[in-house]
Parts: structure tokens; sequence; C-alpha cells
């Protein structure tokens, strides 16, 4: 069933979807559309649900698990004025992936890659994230990087399905790649380029964005929202760090098995200082890799300042997102001291 509702009356509407990076892009997404002097609202649907407006990011407290109607919902309650809309795709589920796009039927799709992920869902590879991906686009136009629409299975599908790839070239790295997208979106959807790429730019960086933090003699590269070896490999180089003298911290998740199996040829293939793993215990541990198990952000922040180099990765969901959260709100707390 198509929906039909107040997302109807709205006439600009950005989909986004693909492995990873969809949180950050609907947040520069938004505030392109804003300040190219279009009212906009964005949704949020990852580890951290949250929606944009006017500049603003509320926080949605779920009371259980995430659920694809939460976007079916959010369309529903947008409010008059509106003028533009931006959705994350929440759907792991490869049956479930279309639903975002019939309700939404958005102007545009927003396609940030296809690197392998949920592979206990999705299937091994590249081509099976790119088919589960691509699967769930039912057509129109597809904003997405000159290196995904150059992936054979990503062209095929799209086209069987009639859509128009709009190919944006690829940054130096994920920031400049998204900056790209937002540009191309500015540019199909005719609002002022200039000024809404400004606003992006101008936008402070999200929580799980890849950042640094000192705890003592220690230093955390927050690099958790990666989720699969590429894109790992491609931050920690950004470190400057050599591999003897760093820690990897993995995060595991119950229900994403198979990311660390994916994560095993990286994690082996370089002569690390340690490796840990915390979270989720999982039934395996990779080679000469040791449990750690953080209660609290307390401990993390310990182990940081007694290990010295430590780099994260994996997932953010767990005792590094309430770190990242409460770096967030002490760092906020220091700004209003200081004003």
């Amino acid at each position: 069933m198509v929906f039909s509702g107040a997302a109807d009356r709205i006439p600009i509407r950005i989909l986004v979807t693909g492995s990873r990076g969809k949180s950050s892009l609907v947040r520069l997404l938004t505030a392109a559309l804003e300040g190219a002097g279009v009212p906009s609202a964005g949704r949020i649907t990852g580890v951290l649900p949250r929606e944009i407006s006017g500049g603003k990011e509320t926080l949605i407290l779920r009371s259980g698990p995430g659920s694809v109607e939460e976007m079916r919902w959010w369309l529903r309650s947008l409010p008059a004025g509106i003028r533009g809309a931006v959705l994350e795709n929440s759907a792991v589920d490869p049956e479930l992936q279309g639903l975002a796009w019939r309700w939404m039927k958005p102007s545009c799709t927003v396609l940030t890659n296809v690197r392998p992920d949920h592979e206990e869902v999705w299937g091994c590879g590249e081509e099976m994230a790119a088919a589960a991906l691509c699967g769930g686009i039912g057509g129109g136009p597809v904003i997405l990087p000159s290196s995904v629409a150059a992936v054979q299975t990503v062209s095929r599908l799209l086209r069987m399905k009639g859509c128009d790839l709009l190919p944006c070239p690829d940054g130096a790295g994920f920031r400049e790649t998204h900056l790209s997208l937002v540009s191309g979106a500015c540019s199909f959807l005719g609002i002022d380029r200039q000024k809404g790429l400004g606003a992006a730019r101008e936008l402070p960086p999200d929580i799980a964005d890849f950042r640094f933090f000192r705890e003592g003699k220690g230093m955390l590269a927050s690099a958790f929202s990666a989720n699969e070896p590429e894109s790992t490999e491609s931050l920690f180089r950004l470190t400057g760090w050599e591999r003897q003298e760093t820690t990897v911290l993995y995060n595991s998740r119950t229900d994403r098995v198979a990311r660390l199996r994916s994560f095993l040829p990286w994690l082996s293939a370089h002569s690390w200082k340690s490796v840990a793993v915390t979270g989720s215990r999982p039934l395996f541990l990779p080679s000469g890799a040791a449990f750690l198990p953080l209660r609290d952000s307390a401990e993390l922040e310990a182990f940081i300042a007694a290990e010295g180099k430590v780099f994260g990765c994996g997932n953010v969901a767990g005792v590094p997102l309430e770190y990242l959260l409460e770096r967030k709100e002490r760092a906020e707390g220091e700004e209003k001291t200081f004003d």
C-alpha cells in the first residue's frame, strides 16, 4: 500500500539509504535545505534516533526496539509549513527495504555506499549488499558517489527499475564525499547550492563522527561508527599512529555477529599492540584478543588513560555511546560556563 498523508504535501522529499553514513548525511542534507531557505525536517533512525527541525536535534526515547514503522509514523506527523523532508531508511531485512520508498515517494534517493554489512541478513560481499539496498529503491532519480555508480550490480539493478543515476565526485574522505552528495542534491532539486552547501559545511560534527578524545595520558580515536573493515582502515590511517603502539578496541553486539567475523582478517593482518573486544561477549574471540567487560563510561575512560593510544571500532551502541554522550554533555557544559 502506498502511503498517503502529510508527506504528499511536501514538495522536497529525500530518502537516504546505504550501508553506512546515513545519519550524518541526513543531518547535512537537512541543514542544506534549511540554509537554502527551505523549512525542513529530518529523521535519523539509527542507534541514536533523532528528529531535526529548525536547526535543533531532538532525541527520541524508544520504549522498545526500533521498528520500520517509526518511518511511517514520522511521515504522518510532519507539521504544516514543512517544505522539505529527509528520511533515513532504517530497514535491514531485504523484504522491508522498499517500505520507506513506498511510504515517502521521494523526489530523489541518495545512496551513500554499498559496503558489505549485515551479512547475517544480506549475505557476504559488496554484491549482496548492493542487491539488498538497491532492491529497496523503487525508481526515480538516485544521487550517489561516482565509485558506487561504477559498481556493476548497482548500475544494473537501478537501471532495470528505470532509475536515473546522478553520480557525484568522490571526495578524499567520508565528509568530502557526503558534501559532494549534498551539492548534487541541491543542484538536482533546484535550490541555492552555494547557501545549502555553506550551511552543511558549518554543521558541527555528529556525536559518533570520527574524533579524538584525550583521557589523562591516553587518547581515543573514536571510529565506532565505522562498521566495516574498509572504512575502518581509512579512518585508522588518519590517526598517523603506528600499529605497534595502538590498542584496537572492538565493540561487539549480539545482533551483529557476522560483523566481527568480517573484521577478523583486518584485525589479524596487522601487528597491533593489543586487541580487546568489549560489549556483548561473542562466542569466539579473534586470535590473540582479550575480552574487556566495560560496565560504564568511567571504566572506558580509565582503560584509555592506562592504555595510551586506543582505536575504537565495530559498533557505537552501549558503553561507547554512553561515553560519547557524556563527553558531549561535558563539552556543552564547559561552553556555557565559558560564556
